[in-house]
């Protein structure tokens, strides 16, 4: 059946945090909206193409402290609070019970801690195995579970706390996961957003939350990422700002990338934001078309 699992009754803070821009879209308009259904019976409708989604939000970051606060320097790629980490402890609980073929997340610093935590049973790092490309497991490491980092599904990218850490101290951080979809070291969409409006010290307000056109190739991007995983139990660690455009879109340019097959699915993605380290899982059905957006 579908369901909300919630860790915490700790109230959300109220933030703006930002998303990211996928600079790699580029015929984004020819991907078909997202078909999204229960999983009780009889809104389940499973085809070749379908897949379990367990949608989480990272779990309390430092930036959802204070929603003045969340916007200094200090907050830079936001880590979680010791709260967080403990959220994280009691939806480990719950992530023993599914069936996951691959783990999914963000490369911001709060979700990749929210899937380590949120995983244990699933995040080893075995002898030191480094996990490089995906394509490069070896036989001794092969049926171990990917974590897979992807740009796509990052939080809209408006303030330093959705800026993410240079790639080559995210692998040293973080050994178990891939980062080979990160094309570069750096941070291209905070590069790219500080091109436009200029350095933190001289903007401080939102960057790519006054760009629906960039949030719109980007969520079509991250659904054909997830269309393009080979299995069909996935787990995905995102962001509340990011999910926010996509089910319950304030830009109409947004509308119709996903589309709810049942009153119940609907009722579950729209009825609220998601509060930290909550779940909610659904099954998705994404048409195979002749091009992908974010092909690598």
């Amino acid at each position: 059946m579908t369901y909300s699992y919630r860790t915490s009754a700790l109230p959300t803070a109220a933030y703006n945090a930002g998303a990211s821009s996928s600079y790699t879209s580029s015929s984004s308009s020819s991907v078909a909206a997202v078909r999204m259904f229960s999983l009780s019976p009889p809104f389940r409708r499973e085809s070749a193409t379908s897949k379990v989604v367990h949608l989480i939000r990272h779990a309390e970051g430092t930036h959802n402290l204070n929603v003045v606060e969340s916007k200094l320097p200090l907050h830079f790629d936001a880590a979680l609070t010791p709260a967080g980490m403990e959220q994280c402890r009691r939806l480990a609980e719950l992530t023993r019970t599914l069936e996951i073929d691959a783990v999914l997340v963000s490369p911001l610093t709060r979700c990749l801690e929210t899937a380590r935590l949120s995983f244990p049973h699933l995040y080893r790092c075995d002898d030191g195995i480094r996990f490089g490309r995906e394509s490069r497991f070896s036989a001794a490491n092969a049926s171990a579970v990917p974590f897979v980092a992807h740009e796509e599904w990052r939080e809209t990218v408006n303030y330093l706390c959705d800026s993410r850490r240079p790639r080559s101290t995210l692998e040293g951080t973080y050994p178990r996961v891939c980062f080979d979809h990160l094309i570069t070291d750096h941070d291209p969409i905070w590069d790219r957003y500080e091109c436009i409006f200029g350095r933190h010290a001289t903007h401080t307000s939102h960057r790519e939350s006054t760009d629906p056109k960039s949030l719109y190739d980007r969520a079509h991007s991250a659904w054909r990422v997830v269309m393009d995983r080979p299995e069909r139990n996935l787990a995905l660690v995102g962001h509340s700002a990011f999910f926010m455009h996509m089910f319950t879109p304030v830009f109409p340019e947004l509308e119709g990338v996903v589309v709810y097959e049942d009153e119940e699915v609907e009722e579950l993605m729209t009825k609220s934001k998601f509060d930290n380290c909550e779940l909610r899982t659904v099954l998705v059905d994404i048409p195979v078309t002749s091009t992908s957006p974010c092909e690598t």
